[in-house]
């Protein structure tokens, strides 16, 4: 049977579209007001001026010593209580607004939608590593177990030099050599072969706050009778999520960045709730 598409009268698309982009301007505010407080204190660290850089601010540095803080009952490494501080805000945040940390405040994470949506007005993210991203996606849990555990056994973070987010944002670290960039470049280089490509193939905080994505406080809800079947959302979600299938989006990939809300034809269709 074929299926037909309802088409929505064009004031309520109009008055959709306004507030999907008010929406999403919001969130790029939030978005590089993150960005320039992490250089900010990179720079003052690099001209001596602070005891705080980009790695201060970094929530997986707890998780890559949370073994070690709780075996010895005290800040190892570089790592210290602000690190912890925000690692829990964050858990709080995730138990109730999904994975928003990722879409509304990581400085990396805003740099991977960037190139994506650029790449996207170019050239349209048609190709066959989206059609096996559900085996690609399960990296970031072997790299969240792998650093966790050199981590632990060498008592030092042995990735520093590696990170992508320490050599984007911390003004040329202590630790930061040419092997640093030729990674960086890389990971910059797969976002735009797959749709947030680091996000969601290679970032082991990600993978870590994902266990706390499922049974959420607050999600996306579709009501199916004012849905008009676009599908608009499922193209505008960069992860990959069939929203347009779903009542309610439970998958531990749903950042809650609202781009598919945003790009909603219908205004009643999708909402956030409990």
């Amino acid at each position: 049977m074929r299926r037909f598409l309802k088409t929505p009268r064009r004031g309520v698309r109009r008055t959709s579209e306004k507030n999907g982009c008010q929406m999403q301007l919001i969130r790029l505010f939030f978005q590089i007001f993150f960005i320039e407080a992490v250089l900010y204190h990179s720079i003052l660290f690099s001209m001596g001026a602070s005891y705080k850089n980009c790695e201060s601010f970094c929530p997986f540095g707890a998780v890559e010593t949370l073994v070690l803080f709780i075996k010895n009952g005290r800040f190892p490494c570089a790592i210290n209580e602000l690190n912890y501080a925000i690692f829990f805000g964050v858990i709080l945040l995730c138990l109730f607004f999904k994975r928003i940390f990722c879409s509304w405040v990581c400085p990396l994470g805003a740099v991977n939608e960037f190139l994506t949506f650029v790449r996207s007005k170019i050239i349209k993210y048609e190709n066959p590593y989206e059609r096996i991203m559900s085996a690609l996606g399960s990296i970031k849990y072997i790299l969240l177990v792998f650093i966790a555990y050199v981590t632990y056994v060498n008592y030092d973070l042995v990735f520093r030099p590696y990170c992508p987010y320490f050599t984007a944002f911390g003004i040329h670290g202590h630790t930061t050599n040419v092997l640093s960039y030729f990674v960086l470049a890389n990971i910059l280089l797969l976002t735009l072969t797959i749709k947030l490509g680091f996000c969601r193939v290679l970032c082991p905080f990600g993978a870590f706050l994902s266990i706390f994505n499922s049974k959420t406080v607050f999600k996306i809800y579709r009501d199916e009778k004012a849905c008009v079947n676009c599908a608009q959302c499922d193209k505008a979600c960069y992860n990959g999520i069939a929203v347009s299938r779903e009542t309610r989006i439970e998958s531990r990939e749903c950042s809650l960045c609202l781009r598919c809300v945003s790009a909603c034809a219908s205004r009643s269709a999708l909402k956030i709730g409990m």
